[in-house]
C-alpha cells in the first residue's frame, strides 16, 4: 500500500469514527451514507490539537461555511462534488475539500493536517460532564428525610414518580350536584 493511500484510509477511518460518534442506531441507518456535521468536525479538530490560539473554532466555522458554500453554489464540470442547497453536513469527498481549506487557513501542508488526524485514536471523552456524586443523589432522593407532599414525589427505591408525584388527580366518581354519570344520562334519555 502506498503512503498516499494509507493516509487516505486513515482519513476515512477518522471520518467514520467522528461521523458515528454520539449518534443513535436510528440516526446512522436513516441516511444513505455517513455524513459529519460541524459539531463532529469541531470535536475532531480539538482532539487532534488543530485548534489553537491562531486557528480558533470560529475560524474553523468560517472555513466550514466557505467550503459548504462552494459545494452548494452551482454545478461545475471540473468538480465532481455538488451538494444540494441547504446542506449542512459533509460526506468524505467534501470533507477532503474541507481539510484542504483548513491546511490553507493554517498555512501548513495538507499532509501535516492528515498526519495529525491519523495520529488521533478517535473521539475522546475529555471535558465531558462527569457522573454526579452518588452520595448526594442518594441523600436527596431518600424519602425518609422528607415529610408531606415532597415525600410523595419518590417511590421506595428513590426514583422520581414524575407527574404522578406532583399533581393531585381529581377523581370524578361519586355523586355531587350537577354530576352526570354515563349510566344516569343514558337512563334519563330513555324516559
Amino acid at each position: 500500500m502506498s503512503e498516499k493511500s494509507s493516509v487516505s484510509s486513515g482519513l476515512q477511518k477518522a471520518f467514520n469514527k467522528y461521523s458515528k460518534f454520539g449518534k443513535t442506531h436510528a440516526q446512522l441507518t436513516d441516511h444513505h451514507g455517513l455524513r459529519i456535521g460541524s459539531a463532529g468536525i469541531q470535536k475532531m479538530m480539538k482532539d487532534c490539537s488543530l485548534i489553537d490560539t491562531k486557528y480558533t473554532s470560529q475560524l474553523l466555522d468560517n472555513d466550514i461555511a466557505r467550503v459548504l458554500g462552494k459545494l452548494t453554489i452551482s454545478f461545475n464540470e471540473t468538480k465532481s462534488i455538488h451538494y444540494p442547497k441547504g446542506t449542512k453536513t459533509f460526506e468524505i469527498k467534501g470533507f477532503k475539500a474541507l481539510i484542504d481549506r483548513i491546511a490553507e487557513s493554517k498555512g501548513v501542508s495538507h499532509d501535516e493536517i492528515l498526519a495529525k488526524i491519523n495520529a488521533n485514536e478517535g473521539p475522546s471523552l475529555n471535558h465531558v460532564t462527569e457522573t454526579t456524586n452518588k452520595e448526594i443523589t442518594d441523600r436527596m432522593t431518600n424519602t425518609t428525610h422528607y415529610t408531606g407532599t415532597h415525600k410523595e414525589r419518590f417511590d421506595e427505591e428513590g426514583y422520581g414518580k414524575g407527574k404522578e408525584g406532583r399533581l393531585d388527580e381529581i377523581e370524578s366518581t361519586g355523586y355531587v350536584q350537577g354530576f352526570k354519570s354515563t349510566n344516569q344520562s343514558s337512563s334519563l334519555t330513555k324516559k
